[in-house]
């Protein structure tokens, strides 16, 4: 018998057994009395991603499937506020609205606000959606739809409350990790039966820049004295949880080898938060800390000048994806690689399998995966990847 939900404790599969078996019986009844927009009707909808900043961007290729099924409509999404910026100047998004999700907070000790949460259902109602979608597969959002009075709502299932969507998405949970997750999402807005036919969309990320960000990164560039024929390399240490980050100390390594070897400017980015990540012997005139000098916006223009990026997975990761440069990622065993790797030219994901992986854990005593994963290997794909390059001669030491 295969997974109906997504969730792996007992009492977390008991309890939504129990929600939906309740809902089913009390409320479904009751549910081909609301009629729902069609078609044409469709006029204003909504797409809820609350989550962190690489779940924002992998909506970004659906989003555009969104649009081409429905170009006159009206498409709002509801992010939280790290990730607002994420959207700016997208032309699939007609309007942003900011709720801040206490459940993936991580800057700081998340606190569930009521009246918060109210202001975000009465804001969605004064919108009087006609369409809601959640891409992500979460209860709460599904709740979200439903309160805040979206007439069609569409999503998965596997977290519960299937009860109060009007279609639901089939999804096979055992085989989640087993296709992209931007390839599940633009699955989901195909399989949508309104609006126009479309086919698949290029999954590439989209993070759109504007003249100020630019701007910002060449005042920042003159500021460092980067030059325009300096080969960049951007270094990001950290990640979301730490189950992703690689040992600071083979980060440090890393970068002091790098510099060995290459006629090359490392940039080290981050957030700032990740100022104090790695402790780095001495000065060199060729290691720039840009740590918790930008925002997202400011960072994406600053590494799509870049030549290369090595970090993590990370939301800064999908960053550096979506300005389509190469990117090394050092990947641990909290989830598949296929699952969430970078789809940008010349990507490659440095992985080791262990017997524990993928174990889908924030934090970790033994880090079995990432420990796995020498010096050496990520020196390794650098050197390969320089060597490839046009008049690479001229960048080895």
């Amino acid at each position: 018998m295969s997974k109906r939900y997504i969730y792996k404790k007992k009492r977390y599969i008991f309890l939504a057994h129990l929600v939906d078996f309740l809902g089913f019986m009390l409320y479904r009844p009751f549910s081909f009395l609301r009629k729902q927009p069609q078609g044409a009707a469709i006029k204003k909808i909504l797409v809820i991603e609350l989550a962190h900043i690489g779940d924002v961007l992998a909506i970004t290729p659906a989003l555009n499937v969104l649009r081409k099924k429905f170009p006159e409509s009206s498409i709002t999404v509801a992010v939280a506020p790290w990730a607002k910026d994420i959207l700016s100047g997208n032309p699939d998004v007609n309007e942003i609205l900011v709720y801040g999700t206490p459940w993936f907070e991580r800057s700081k000790k998340p606190v569930f606000s009521t009246k918060e949460a109210k202001d975000f259902i009465k804001l969605l109602k004064s919108r009087e959606f006609d369409m809601a979608i959640d891409l992500r597969g979460d209860i709460r959002n599904i709740f979200f739809m439903k309160l805040g009075g979206a007439k069609k709502r569409i999503g998965y299932s596997f977290s519960g409350a299937g009860f109060l969507l009007t279609d639901i998405v089939a999804f096979d949970v055992e085989k989640r990790q087993d296709k992209h997750q931007v390839e599940h999402n633009i699955n989901f807005v195909l399989s949508i039966k309104e609006g126009n036919a479309c086919e698949p969309v290029n999954p590439s990320l989209k993070l759109f820049l504007s003249k100020e960000d630019s701007d910002y990164a060449d005042n920042m560039f003159k500021s460092e004295n980067i030059e325009a024929g300096d080969f960049l390399i951007a270094v990001h240490p950290g990640a979301g949880t730490a189950t992703k980050r690689w040992m600071p100390e083979r980060f440090s390594s890393l970068i002091e080898e790098i510099l060995k070897r290459y006629k090359a400017k490392i940039l080290l980015v981050g957030g700032k938060g990740e100022a104090d990540l790695l402790k780095l012997p001495g000065i060199d005139k060729n290691l720039i800390n840009l740590t918790g000098k930008t925002n997202i916006k400011q960072l994406a223009a600053i590494l799509h000048r870049c030549n290369l990026f090595i970090g993590g997975d990370s939301g800064v990761m999908h960053v550096a994806e979506a300005q389509n440069i190469p990117v090394i990622a050092i990947w641990g065993g909290q989830n598949k690689p296929g699952h969430w790797k970078p789809l940008s030219e010349g990507a490659v994901v440095i992985h080791k399998e262990v017997s524990c992986g993928p174990c889908g854990l924030i934090e970790c005593k033994t880090l079995k995966c990432l420990g796995a994963i020498a010096v050496e290997d990520v020196l390794k794909v650098v050197d390969e990847h320089v060597r490839s390059l046009p008049g690479h001669k001229d960048l080895i030491k």
